[in-house]
């Protein structure tokens, strides 16, 4: 469970980027980019991963996450298997936002939104309803109808109450290029490296920085040392397996870059409140659950 560092291009004619995906199935691809992501998922349930927040979705998921905020969504079904799963991808830069909030007074508040899914936002299924049909006029919108469209929605979910996601470890923000772009590096390594004894000393002679440098640039930077952002990934490789595989424990432990069972279940407690056989079982019960209720949705009304 590799975090991938996207590059999210951007056409010339425009200052933001959407893409339409339709698949089969949504693989499980674990990635980050210092770009804001607006996502709508429809005609699919499964699992949703936003930095150590993990829970199963359905249709009509609606999710806006901060720069460098690790996700991914896993597919498990769709509502009409004759239909793909279909996710509308919006992504906007920090400049494009800046000089919104900052040329016009009319987007100002704004800021309070950006500054809230640093961690990610979620919204009610009933927001995601009220918003499909402007989602479903960007495949055929040109560039100035799309810009026009994306204001309209961040207008709405700026004024919806919507549900954070992510712990405070995860509390991402936006930052100057060569910051970022020094950043994006550290954390490349991180989320590559995770399953090698990975020490700070190590990461700092790979990126040319000394021990004490390091520490107080990702402390600035992530609000937290390389060495518990190692851990949170390691946890969340973890996770993963525990939810998508029968693998015992011990075996999960040492492909997750932990060094023994026992560290293993300490840190797992101390993070997730419970160990990680537990965490399994809750949720599994919480998936069957959560299937029943879909099931239930379609039983035919007499």
């Amino acid at each position: 469970m590799k975090a991938q560092f996207e590059t999210v291009r951007h056409s010339p004619d425009t200052s933001w980027r959407f893409f339409l995906r339709e698949l089969d199935e949504l693989p499980f691809e674990w990635h980050y980019h210092p770009e804001y992501e607006l996502t709508l998922t429809v005609n699919s349930s499964g699992e949703r991963y936003v930095g150590d927040h993990i829970t199963t979705y359905q249709s009509g998921d609606l999710v806006l996450l901060g720069p460098n905020l690790p996700h991914s969504w896993a597919s498990r079904r769709r509502d009409d298997e004759r239909q793909p799963h279909r996710v509308y991808v919006l992504w906007f830069r920090q400049d494009l936002m800046d000089r919104l909030t900052g040329s016009f007074p009319e987007f100002a508040n704004w800021q309070s939104l950006l500054w809230q899914c640093r961690r990610g936002l979620a919204w009610p299924a009933s927001v995601a309803r009220d918003l499909e049909p402007l989602f479903q006029q960007l495949p055929t919108a040109d560039p100035e109808q799309r810009l026009i469209v994306l204001l309209d929605i961040l207008r709405h979910l700026h004024k919806a109450e919507a549900r954070t996601l992510a712990s405070t470890a995860f509390d991402s923000q936006t930052r100057p290029g060569t910051e970022q772009r020094q950043l994006s590096a550290l954390l490349d390594t991180l989320h590559q490296q995770f399953l090698e004894p990975l020490t700070t000393e190590t990461l700092a002679r790979e990126h040319h920085m000394s021990v004490s440098s390091l520490n107080r640039f990702f402390r600035r930077q992530m609000n937290q040392s390389p060495h518990q952002y190692l851990t949170q990934v390691r946890l969340g490789h973890a996770c993963a397996q525990l939810i998508n595989s029968e693998r015992p424990v011990a075996v999960i432990a040492e492909t997750s870059g932990f060094g023994n069972l026992s560290n293993f279940n300490r840190h797992f407690r101390l993070h997730k409140g419970m160990t990680p056989r537990a965490f399994r079982a809750s949720f599994r019960t919480q998936r069957r659950a959560f299937t029943s209720q879909l099931a239930g949705q379609h039983l035919p009304t007499e």
